[in-house]
């Protein structure tokens, strides 16, 4: 017989036991490496997200923003933020998402003090995660609530609170390391918002100063810029800018007229009306104006409404002769609250004109020397008494 043509049939004994312990392992090998790729996943996602979040100095929009995000990354019950008003050591919450669940993440939150526990996590300056007293009581449902601290270099400014489902011994550290990993970003984001915000205001008060010296030169101006901004704030509510939009006026409205700094005092506080050649250095300030911080990378987005407050719908204005839409929308809404101020402004060449005269002059050049749009979102701001402007004396 040829043994190598003979087929064999051979059974392996298996341990019933050994392959349920087997099988057991294969799916925790591959349950662990789904949640490390859905992990990093989370924090590539995170990572192109906090780039985009590092230059916001609007308290409200990160904290918005945040909650939004962490909640797509992390399946959480609810998410809460707690800030301590500047100079107190009270926490007070400011948001929650989903909002209806404020009521009960302030009890919750309550419970914790009363227990210690948030007391604790300020304390040590570090996350802690605890069985929650209030949530899930009545769906009898094993929540974990996460109390983290938020420092700036100084101080602790709040604390981020977050009630989530508990789960496997594996899973749920993996969820805890990154909860952690998502409030130490939340928290980076929030200390660069307190220190922009500083440093926003130590440059604010800088420019009011180069503004006001500006102004000091001609008494008939001052007040101008604050107005300018006021009133193009008013207009751009109404046009239902964004927030942040709306806030970065203050600068375009501060830094319109920077140029006239390069301007000598023999035209600038002319009495008489001016000579064209004396107009044309007039007309020289918007250029100066952005020569003079277009290399500040901090207010380059302020740039439109220093160089085109002047240019005009139908490309008669200066200094570029734009026309239409190629004008900035920056420049178009400086245009009509910059013109409306100085209408009702008096100068040594004219009379001021009374704010009911100026409103209907501002509609008579619609179309020609203004955007409709604006000149629409300007007339809806003042029936709205939103333009507030004084009776000249």
């Amino acid at each position: 017989m040829n043994l190598s043509k003979m087929r064999i049939k051979q059974k392996l004994p298996i341990d019933q036991n050994e392959l349920e312990s087997m099988v057991k392992k294969l799916r925790f090998l591959e349950e662990s490496n789904n949640a490390l790729i859905s992990i990093q996943d989370k924090l590539d996602r995170l990572s192109r997200f906090q780039s985009e979040r590092l230059l916001s100095y609007d308290v409200h929009y990160i904290l918005e923003t945040w909650l939004v995000r962490l909640r797509e990354l992390v399946k959480i019950e609810v998410c809460s933020v707690f800030l301590v008003e500047k100079g107190g050591i009270e926490f007070v919450h400011k948001i929650s998402k989903p909002e209806k669940l404020s009521p009960v993440i302030q009890k919750e939150v309550d419970a914790q003090i009363n227990r210690g526990n948030f007391g604790l996590a300020i304390s040590k300056g570090i996350p802690l995660s605890v069985r929650t007293e209030v949530f899930g009581k009545e769906s009898n449902q094993p929540l974990s609530i996460m109390i983290a601290p938020l420092s700036n270099l100084e101080r602790t400014i709040g604390a981020i609170v977050i009630v989530f489902k508990e789960d496997n011994d594996f899973i749920r550290q993996k969820t805890l390391r990154l909860l952690h990993i998502l409030v130490d970003f939340f928290s980076l984001s929030m200390e660069n918002t307190y220190l922009l915000n500083d440093l926003k205001s130590a440059y604010f008060d800088t420019i009011k100063t180069i503004t006001n010296s500006i102004e000091a030169r001609d008494p008939y101006t001052k007040g101008h810029s604050e107005r300018v901004a006021q009133f193009a704030k008013a207009i751009a509510e109404e046009l239902n800018w964004e927030k942040n939009e709306i806030e970065l006026i203050d600068w375009g409205g501060m830094l319109h007229d920077v140029g006239k700094i390069g301007i000598s005092d023999s035209i600038l506080k002319k009495p008489e009306k001016l000579t064209e050649n004396e107009y044309n250095v007039i007309k020289s300030h918007p250029l100066i104006g952005t020569q003079i911080i277009k290399n500040i990378s901090f207010l380059e987005s302020v740039i439109p409404y220093i160089l085109e407050h002047h240019e005009r719908f139908d490309g008669k204005g200066y200094p570029g002769g734009m026309a239409g839409k190629n004008i900035s929308i920056k420049g178009r809404l400086l245009s009509v609250a910059d013109s409306f101020d100085a209408m009702t402004t008096v100068r040594p060449y004219k009379k001021a004109l009374k704010p009911e005269n100026s409103f209907r002059e501002i509609l008579r050049n619609k179309g020609t020397q203004f955007d409709p749009e604006i000149v629409e979102a300007f007339e809806s701001a003042w029936i709205s008494g939103k333009i507030i402007c004084k009776e000249p004396e």
